[in-house]
């Protein structure tokens, strides 16, 4: 479910929402292990039955109260409230958690003109354009382009060139799936239940085939980030190196560890470049015994 962002009492304006999923929410707050009544104080008030509201999508959380939502529940805002459109002015506003009166007071400037730029009605004054882009913590020309957007002017769609390694093989691998099996409620609930635990939740799959990182979407986790990483593999069926946007950095370790274990140089010296020979051997040996006992394991085994 879709719901704007910014306060109730200016919900005839056009913004670009952000998207609200009570389930989710509860999902979340139980991996968080939060109460209720925690998530509650978070925000300010004294009744868990405001967050069961929510959960059961009863009613909403203002917009301003979103990033401490998140920050309570250690997910990234992106993820547990995906938004359906860039930012405007109230966006940000909403997103640096301020009310439409805090963040005028904060800046000594009037509401009304606060209220007139979000609606698109009136632009800023020069003068409050550093001081409120200061407040939400963004750029002069970032609040710029937020204001454009609220009064209406196109704003152009990322291109996929940019979008992370893993978002564009993730989507790959969903669009060969019915689309019965292709919503990412449906994709967590299958890789939880091949890992026998749960390892990521319905709105992470969305936001990695939104082109979220991977970084993000786990905050930073990487344990958490690895662990999921396996688990999407398993359940599609490929390498995990498939997947793994940090995959040529782990087989340069790996190849550190290599020429560490065996005491040989890594790279070749002398100007030649490349792997040097001792390594090139190594790997060979390695191979040729994969190759005739799979399940013995090459790690910890000296030279032949």
């Amino acid at each position: 479910m879709a719901f704007t962002a910014t306060d109730q009492h200016v919900q005839e304006s056009v913004l670009p929402p952000r998207r609200f999923n009570g389930p989710q929410l509860m999902r979340a707050r139980r991996a968080a292990d939060v109460h209720r009544r925690e998530l509650a104080a978070a925000v300010g008030s004294t009744s868990q039955a405001i967050v069961t509201g929510w959960e059961t999508e009863k009613t909403f959380p203002p917009g301003e109260k979103l990033p401490a939502i998140a920050t309570t529940l250690n997910v990234d805002i992106d993820v547990l409230f995906p938004r359906e459109g860039p930012c405007d002015l109230a966006d940000l506003r909403c997103d640096a958690g301020y009310t439409q009166y805090a963040a005028a007071e904060a800046v000594a400037m009037s509401r009304y003109q606060l209220s007139r730029a979000e609606r698109g009605e009136r632009r800023l004054a020069r003068e409050w354009v550093e001081p409120l882009a200061t407040l939400y913590g963004v750029r002069a020309d970032e609040l710029l382009a937020a204001q454009r957007l609220a009064f209406g002017e196109a704003v152009p769609a990322p291109s996929s060139a940019d979008l992370p390694a893993l978002t564009l093989k993730l989507r790959a691998q969903v669009a060969e799936r019915p689309e019965s099996e292709s919503s990412p409620d449906t994709i967590a609930a299958g890789v939880n239940q091949e890992a026998g635990a749960e390892i990521i939740r319905g709105d992470q799959v969305d936001a990695l085939l939104r082109g979220m990182p991977a970084d993000r979407v786990f905050a930073g986790t990487q344990a958490a980030r690895a662990i999921a990483i396996t688990g999407l593999a398993s359940y599609f069926g490929v390498s995990e190196l498939h997947f793994d946007d940090h995959a040529e950095s782990r087989v340069l370790d790996d190849l550190r560890y290599l020429a560490s274990r065996y005491n040989i140089a890594l790279a070749a010296r002398g100007g030649e470049g490349g792997v040097s020979p001792a390594m090139i051997a190594v790997l060979s040996d390695l191979l040729n015994r994969e190759q005739s006992d799979p399940s013995a394991p090459s790690r910890g085994r000296g030279p032949a």
